[in-house]
């Protein structure tokens, strides 16, 4: 009997895993971001009943009872970026002298979606004029053509995927033409938490089409600075970068792609 017993805990703790391990394979060009998490002390998974504003009950993701974890202090630092509802996926760096007190909370959940910054194109170097004469020749109808606001920046999905935002469909080959150019778009394919700082990596292929090796992949990382239902910052080196929420990809740049197709037409008609 206690042999049927232990057959059916491993066969339902073999489930378990099963279902743990389960990740999707559409996306080959991701690194393993797996392998970025040796070190990370911070404990994933998802809020449950009991969550108020002093205690946060972790389901923790690789199973187990709930942990409760004291966040008074962390909110009182600021520390808890989103706003942790049941079933939301969290990220907590936990108190190294108190395993049971957080100091840092992020929800992962809202981190999810599309989020962006706004950048403007400069003029392209020109031999013979300085910016300032190029300017003075341009109508103002001109320059409202051309120096049209783009948004860059990322999109964070489940299973640490990450795609980038900026791109803008040409309408027609003659973008060499046109006086300015704007910043290349940084290309993104995953995303993680670790111990509290978000990093975002770069593309896994280089220009060559070749394959980045995993551990030569760049990245970005930047400290959480705020984090709300259509707002989040983080530093990055020096700088705060502030991101607004967007409804996709495509509908962060509907506008500068309107744009780009009436400034393709009105070259097209200089020619």
């Amino acid at each position: 009997m206690k042999n049927l017993v232990f057959l059916l805990i491993g066969f339902i703790l073999l489930l378990l895993t099963g279902c743990y391990n389960q990740v999707p394979t559409g996306n080959n060009s991701a690194i393993d971001v797996e392998v970025q998490l040796k070190g990370d002390s911070t404990r994933y998974g998802l809020a449950c009943d009991g969550c108020s504003d002093s205690i946060i009950v972790l389901l923790p993701n690789e199973g187990g009872d709930p942990i409760k974890f004291d966040i008074v202090t962390a909110k009182r630092n600021g520390m808890v970026y989103g706003d942790p509802q049941i079933g939301d996926a969290l990220a907590i760096v936990p108190n190294p002298i108190d395993s049971f007190e957080a100091v840092m909370v992020i929800d992962l959940e809202q981190m999810k979606g599309t989020w962006t910054f706004q950048v403007l194109p400069k003029l392209k170097p020109n031999p013979t004029k300085t910016d300032e004469e190029i300017l003075a020749e341009m109508s103002d109808s001109m320059k409202k053509a051309l120096f049209i606001p783009r948004e860059y920046g990322f999109t964070l999905k489940s299973y640490n995927q990450a795609s980038p935002v900026g791109y803008i469909m040409k309408a027609n080959s003659l973008e060499d033409e046109s006086p300015v150019e704007y910043p290349k778009v940084t290309v993104y394919t995953s995303w993680h938490i670790f111990n509290g700082r978000l990093y975002i990596y770069k593309d896994t292929i280089d220009e060559q089409g070749h394959r980045i090796p995993q551990d030569s992949v760049g990245f970005d990382s930047g400290s959480m600075r705020y984090l709300s239902a259509d707002s989040m910052a983080a530093l990055f080196g020096k700088k705060v970068m502030q991101y607004h929420r967007k409804k996709n990809a495509l509908e962060a740049n509907k506008e500068a792609q309107k744009a780009e197709e009436q400034k393709s037409t009105t070259m097209d008609n200089k020619h």
